[in-house]
């Protein structure tokens, strides 16, 4: 009895042959997604900047008081500006501190009102080589900021 050769692949390895370039892909994926997320202590950074952020303007519309956000080289203070002093917690100081790969280009003082308005400005945020990094645009009422990559 002869047997046929074969020039073909069966299905099982048919299987195995795109798991294994399915394998490969998805590994890619992930690595070009961890490539372009860059430094992940300024992801955290941002995400606290918006909780904290959103935090504010709650505080500022629900007790009708103002805010003072002082933006630092090592830190951003959130104050509450009223008029008698208070022991209430929605009413503390928040401080988020600056990653070290990233620092403002001057000491900023921004103060968000209790009708929900501020004065629109741009915070320029500089990398460790004083090269422009991220354009923080803070634009009137509780719209908040928008933030853009250089």
């Amino acid at each position: 009895m002869k047997l046929k050769s074969r020039t073909g692949f069966t299905v099982v390895e048919l299987i195995v042959y795109l798991g294994v370039v399915i394998g490969v892909l998805m590994i890619n994926l992930m690595l070009i997604k961890v490539v372009q997320s860059g430094n992940a202590s300024e992801t955290i950074f941002w995400h606290s900047f918006q909780s904290t952020w959103t935090r504010m303007t709650l505080n500022a519309k629900a007790n009708d008081i103002s805010y003072r956000i002082v933006i630092q080289d090592e830190k951003i203070i959130f104050a509450p500006s009223y008029l008698k002093p208070t022991t209430d917690e929605n009413h503390k100081v928040e401080i988020l501190k600056i990653p070290n790969t990233m620092h403002v280009s001057r000491v900023r003082n921004l103060y968000a009102y209790q009708d929900g308005f501020s004065a629109p400005t741009t915070v320029i945020w500089l990398d460790q080589n004083n090269r422009v990094k991220y354009y923080q645009k803070v634009q009137m009422g509780w719209s908040g900021y928008h933030v853009e990559k250089n």
